[in-house]
């Protein structure tokens, strides 16, 4: 009979493409999967449970969410724009200028 205990244990995953794409690595321990993460462009980690995202990444772009949560951070402005058309609300800015960017609906 297995342990009652894995019901609560959390559980964070790698997903490329900002979210959107496909996962690529599951652990338990959260700097495990930030570090795996860091190999993988323009993904992001997050809590396997509740979907919220934990880690966003590096990048020069980043996506904010209407609640104020950094969604994603990468330099590709495609990707940018994908992610952003799946997070309706969401706001774009360049970090290194703090400008604000107007998002096309990706095709």
């Amino acid at each position: 009979m297995p342990c009652s205990c894995q019901k609560n244990r959390q559980q964070f995953e790698v997903v490329r493409e900002g979210g959107t794409g496909k996962t690529v690595f599951r652990s338990s321990v959260q700097s495990t999967a930030e570090t795996v993460g860091a190999r993988y462009p323009g993904s992001v980690v997050r809590n396997e449970k509740t979907g919220e995202v934990v880690a966003a990444g590096k990048g020069s772009l980043e996506l904010v969410a209407s609640g104020g949560d950094v969604l994603l951070r990468t330099d590709d402005a495609d990707l940018l724009a994908k992610v952003a058309a799946a997070n309706e609300g969401s706001t774009a800015r360049d970090t290194t200028t703090g400008q604000s960017l107007d998002l096309v609906k990706a095709e």
